[in-house]
């Protein structure tokens, strides 16, 4: 529970799902939100209306937030989501493989990102050198460590669709200051590589904070880059170093929003290709999805607690119905829930909105491993062996 408290307390306090809950919203009016926001961006509708509360509501939430603090940022990414498209109507077959070959190193970026937020720290109080240090430590990790995969995966992207032959392998191993340089002169979208308001590439800022070609004179950051007749120095403010830190930051999430609504649009031709033993994701990206999924629908986690042989679950209520319908849809999670835990034994509390325990659904995992192997049995071999108990002080 522990490694997913800010999750849960992010949910709570930032999430607009509870105010909308409040306001009249259902969890199928919300649904319906996700699916607007996100129609003119998929092609695939079917997989639109099959993940949009499984995979997609904490993007959704976060694509909203995108847009109230970054200008432009819809046509940005539909321009580059129109690249992937392009590419896959020149080379479907090669195009699809990218993203498989290269889901395990996105994974990593991923795991990265969490370490990233879990150790951020407050700024505003730091004094300039202090200020100045962390951001470039910042800049760094977002440029190198979290992006890197994306620009590989984008110079690719792009490859095929001007046309020329891949190497996914030598793409892998080339330098960052190329792959940058690369999209600079071959993507529609050059923009997002050039950091106002200097307009230096992304890697040149990789590279002044790694090597620490800066020093502070006078509350401000005296910069340099490049080498010989290429050498530059330009002055930034405190205020101007976070709005360059934020155009990197800004550039991740675009790309990576893309990345990810070009996978949920072609998720069943990509996941069939994947082996699943590549992948290791850290916990937090599944609880994500899986937490953001049940506030959805109008639940939020108490508390859960799991090993391999049991996970438990306790939900709250965020809105006002029938108990046992609510009850009886909260068992439908039992699911989800194993997926996250791979746990033997799975059981759901769940509690009014008057937080009153009103039902437990219990099950064992062996019937789920039945479903997947025997397509006959689905929903109603579920419902068959679903336990409820109901709570008589309810």
């Amino acid at each position: 529970m522990k490694k997913f408290h800010k999750i849960l307390e992010g949910l709570k306090d930032k999430s607009p799902i509870p105010f909308l809950l409040e306001n009249g919203y259902t969890p199928e009016s919300i649904k319906a939100e996700i699916i607007q926001t996100f129609k003119p961006y998929f092609k695939n509708k079917a997989n639109l209306e099959e993940y949009s509360i499984k995979f997609l509501v904490s993007d959704w939430i976060n694509f909203h937030r995108m847009m109230a603090i970054y200008p432009d940022i819809e046509n940005e990414v539909q321009k580059v989501l129109a690249t992937y498209n392009e590419a896959l109507s020149k080379d479907y077959e090669k195009t699809i493989e990218i993203l498989v070959c290269l889901s395990s190193k996105h994974i990593e970026s991923g795991n990265k990102y969490w370490s990233f937020l879990n150790m951020e720290v407050n700024k505003k109080k730091l004094e300039i050198y202090e200020y100045a240090k962390v951001l470039m430590e910042d800049i760094s990790n977002i440029i190198e460590g979290l992006s890197k995969s994306l620009y590989v995966e984008n110079v690719l992207i792009n490859k095929i669709r001007r046309g020329k032959s891949i190497d996914i392998e030598k793409t892998l191993s080339t330098k960052l200051g190329s792959l940058i340089q690369d999209l600079i002169d071959n993507s529609p979208y050059a923009s997002l590589f050039l950091v106002p308001s200097e307009n230096i590439k992304l890697s040149d800022w990789r590279n002044i904070a790694a090597h620490h070609t800066y020093k502070i004179v006078d509350e401000e950051v005296f910069c340099e880059t490049g080498q010989g007749d290429k050498k530059k120095n330009f002055i930034v403010s405190r205020e101007g170093m976070f709005e360059r830190l934020e155009y990197c930051m800004r550039t991740t999430e675009v790309l990576n929003m893309v990345h990810k609504i070009f996978g949920f649009d072609n998720l069943p031709e990509i996941s069939e290709r994947i082996k699943e033993e590549k992948l290791n994701a850290r916990p937090e990206i599944g609880f994500l999805m899986f937490s953001s999924a049940l506030m959805s629908q109008g639940f939020e986690i108490l508390h859960i607690d799991y090993n391999s042989e049991k996970a438990t679950l306790e939900i709250i209520d965020l809105i006002t119905d029938d108990p046992r319908m609510r009850g009886i849809h909260s068992s439908q999670l039992l699911n989800q829930l194993w997926l996250l835990t791979s746990s033997k034994m799975l059981e759901i509390k769940y509690f009014t909105k008057a937080k009153q325990l009103y039902m437990t659904s219990r099950i064992s995992s062996a019937i789920f491993e039945e479903i997947e192997v025997d397509k006959d049995k689905g929903v109603e071999y579920f419902a068959e062996n679903v336990e409820f108990e109901i709570n008589d002080g309810a």
